[in-house]
């Protein structure tokens, strides 16, 4: 039987951790992408994470890798609670990034229509782009943090 632990938010990463602390989980799943890992707190907080889950070969599961932006009022095109990133350069850029942490897996997404682009990003991955590509992607796709 497979124990996770699972949840959303600014504290998540956090929560996990002491969740860890009390319970021998075998997985933990919380998002992971270029923009949340901005917010110092999150990546402090799961940098920490990461090294306990290393530390006790614990599975670190991450979902929105492909995270926009919340929808904030525009039409909603997917069957997501966030508004996705969609197209093919931009979805290989988020997921080779999250790809490129060893001991990280990436989860589906949320959209059944863009799975085969994040499959396809998948099947290519080489390497992780580096900061500068992924500001970029920022700055042209307006990403924005689905926590706050």
């Amino acid at each position: 039987m497979d124990r996770r632990v699972t949840g959303h938010g600014t504290q998540i990463a956090a929560t996990h951790r002491r969740s860890l602390e009390r319970f021998d989980f075998d997985s933990v799943l919380l998002p992971y992408n270029y923009v949340t890992m901005r917010n110092p707190y999150y990546a402090d907080n799961f940098e920490a994470l990461y090294q306990t889950c290393q530390e006790r070969r614990v599975a670190m599961q991450t979902i929105k890798s492909i995270a926009l932006r919340p929808w904030m009022g525009r039409p909603h095109t997917r069957s997501t609670w966030y508004e996705p990133l969609e197209r093919q350069d931009d979805i290989d850029l988020a997921v080779w990034w999250a790809l490129g942490r060893p001991g990280v897996f990436v989860n589906s997404v949320g959209d059944v229509d863009l799975l085969p682009r994040v499959l396809d990003a998948a099947a290519r991955f080489g390497e992780a782009p580096d900061d500068a590509a992924m500001d970029a992607l920022v700055e042209r796709a307006q990403a924005e943090p689905l926590f706050v």
